[in-house]
């Protein structure tokens, strides 16, 4: 988590992004999660038997503001009593547009702000690792292949940018979205959400298993893709001298060897990438499926206090769970692969110049005479080559 706050503090002022963003996602959810919740009051306003004179009932009490579902159908049946059946389906009909419009809003708002906080955080970390690149000192570039360096630049600085994004918009919008679909479905029914609950701590280990090794691969990738852009450098900068010693063969093998590795290593992680989606589906799949038998067995045999409306209600709320669930999972898979290139471009910045001007050095502002060199020694690593010239 270290390299990923520091990759974070690329996008600062994150502020900028990240409160904007916080705010409309939140409408975006609220407004999303009450255009499912309508649809109680649309199936009951709907399948309600006009014959049992069931259509107005007397309202009560208020219930207490905590009580979600309570005050729900309180409203609910003050419009039918106030306009009828057909008036509330126009009022429930209406509010389910006025919902979609807002959420898809606001939806709009936070995905322009997260693509900002990208670019954002793209442009401040490719000007770092430039800059400290064209700082270094001469031997550097003597040392580190080319390839590599240009690999970290423009492959690595690509993967870091999405990866990080895209976490930190699973971080406050999934996890936000999770929440506000669990509370409404504790309203509806707290037993078969408790009996949900039981599955989900056995996907999130099976999922954690497949990403394991992930971040093992992608360093493993991004070093193999760094010497294949190596290779190639060195092929075309010395392309004359490989056709005058005709060692094109040697070469090419080299080059094809590197490929062979590289498209090995990222078929594996596409296996085990793809891999996390599809699990995280089917137990969803398989726990939708659990409640429809558990949920429907007690509101056949009068069991529960559930309606068949709130009953349809609760399935469809609880498939949208799966959505945001799968979205941690995928991001679970994909930061491996942004910490693994991050740590590569970390290692870019923090290296230091080894030639740096003497602490009091006096800064000379024109040529007045002569330049001489006294009591010069200059070595390679540990081999002095000039001794006090």
């Amino acid at each position: 988590m270290k390299t990923y706050f520091r990759l974070l503090s690329f996008a600062k002022p994150i502020e900028k992004f990240a409160i904007p963003y916080i705010i409309t996602t939140f409408f975006a959810i609220i407004f999303s999660t009450l255009n499912l919740a309508l649809l109680a009051p649309l199936l009951q306003t709907l399948f309600t038997d006009k014959k049992t004179g069931d259509i107005v009932k007397p309202l009560g009490a208020a219930p207490s503001y905590f009580d979600i579902m309570g005050t729900f159908k309180y409203y609910v049946q003050y419009v039918i009593n106030l306009y009828g059946a057909w008036g509330a389906l126009q009022f429930v009909c209406a509010a389910i547009v006025v919902c979609a419009l807002l959420a898809n809003l606001f939806r709009y708002l936070s995905q322009r702000t997260m693509e900002n906080l990208r670019v954002h955080t793209l442009l401040n970390l490719r000007r770092t690792v430039f800059d400290n690149v064209l700082n270094l000192h001469l031997g550097y570039f003597s040392n580190e292949r080319k390839g590599d360096i240009i690999s970290k630049i423009a492959s690595d600085v690509q993967v870091v940018q999405f990866s990080v994004t895209s976490t930190l918009q699973v971080v406050f919008k999934e996890p936000l979205t999770l929440i506000a679909y669990m509370v409404w479905l504790f309203a509806i029914s707290a037993n078969l959400t408790f009996y949900a609950l039981l599955v989900i701590p056995v996907s999130a280990f099976v999922i954690s298993r497949i990403v394991k090794k992930l971040k093992q691969q992608a360093i493993a990738s991004q070093q193999t893709y760094a010497n294949m852009i190596s290779y190639l450098d060195e092929a075309l900068s010395g392309i004359k001298i490989i056709k005058a010693f005709n060692a094109g063969d040697f070469i090419k093998s080299r080059f094809h060897r590197e490929n062979t590795k590289y498209s090995s290593i990222n078929r594996s992680m596409a296996r085990r990438q793809q891999l996390a989606s599809p699990v995280s589906e089917f137990f969803g799949v398989s726990m939708v499926a659990g409640i429809v038998l558990y949920g429907g067995h007690l509101v056949l045999n009068d069991s529960s206090d559930l309606t068949p409306a709130e009953f349809i209600t609760y399935i469809a709320l609880f498939s949208q769970v799966m959505r945001p669930a799968k979205a941690i999972s995928d991001s679970f898979s994909n930061i491996h692969s942004g910490i693994a290139a991050g740590e590569r471009i970390l290692d870019l910045i923090d290296t230091k110049p080894a030639i740096v001007d003497a602490p009091h050095a006096v800064a000379l502002n024109g040529f007045n005479d002569a330049i001489k060199f006294e009591d010069v020694t200059f070595s390679y690593e540990e081999k002095d080559v000039l001794t006090h010239i």
